[in-house]
């Protein structure tokens, strides 16, 4: 006996057979073959689950305050800031033979960001939690002093800590309390603040 394809039994399901095809499958189903018994009740519970499928969708009216609360929010704001790039840590350098074991005092890193090059020197007192950053800012297309800069030092609550400007050949120097979650902000001109993530000196 030839059995029916997919198609016929998903017209059944919904009533939309033709009548001469409605009659035969009745008929075919009526012979208890258990191939179309099997593609029936599954067809069946695939239509059934279609039907119930607008249960589901939420109410029209709360769909409607969701957009509007969405359309209320300001659009978002560009980012105004670009995060440093290391590009030299003076501690990932192998000493040379014979001052190994001395102490190093002096820790420098670069980094890069914005065509700016910020080169940081930090350094700290003895028995003293404050440290000492001497810095230079450095534009990195024409290597010359940038010039019009502010520093600023913040904590992770976007306070600030301090906050001191750029001389005539870029440098700068900041004395603060070490400690975690501080950032480096350097404001130049025309450009976006860059933030560096300044760690306790070693």
């Amino acid at each position: 006996m030839e059995h029916f394809s997919e198609q016929p039994f998903a017209d059944f399901v919904r009533g939309v057979s033709e009548p001469e095809v409605s009659r035969n499958m009745r008929a075919d189903l009526g012979t208890g073959c258990p191939k179309c018994s099997t593609a029936l009740d599954a067809w069946s519970r695939l239509r059934r689950l279609a039907t119930e499928e607008a249960a589901y969708a939420p109410p029209e009216n709360l769909v409607r305050l969701v957009k509007l609360g969405f359309a209320s929010q300001p659009a978002r704001q560009p980012r105004k800031w670009t995060l440093g790039n290391l590009v030299f840590d003076s501690f990932a350098q192998p000493l040379l033979a014979g001052v190994r074991s001395g102490a190093l005092n002096v820790w420098q890193v670069i980094y890069e960001g914005e065509g700016l090059t910020v080169d940081l020197r930090f350094g700290r007192r003895a028995h003293s939690k404050d440290a000492h950053l001497i810095g230079q800012v450095l534009n990195k297309q024409e290597a010359r002093a940038w010039q019009n800069a502010t520093i600023e030092l913040s904590n992770g609550e976007e306070r600030l800590v301090a906050a001191t400007s750029v001389n005539a050949s870029g440098e700068f120097q900041v004395e603060y309390e070490a400690k975690d979650h501080l950032w480096l902000l350097i404001k130049a001109e025309n450009r976006n603040t860059v933030r560096i993530p300044l760690t306790n000196p070693r």
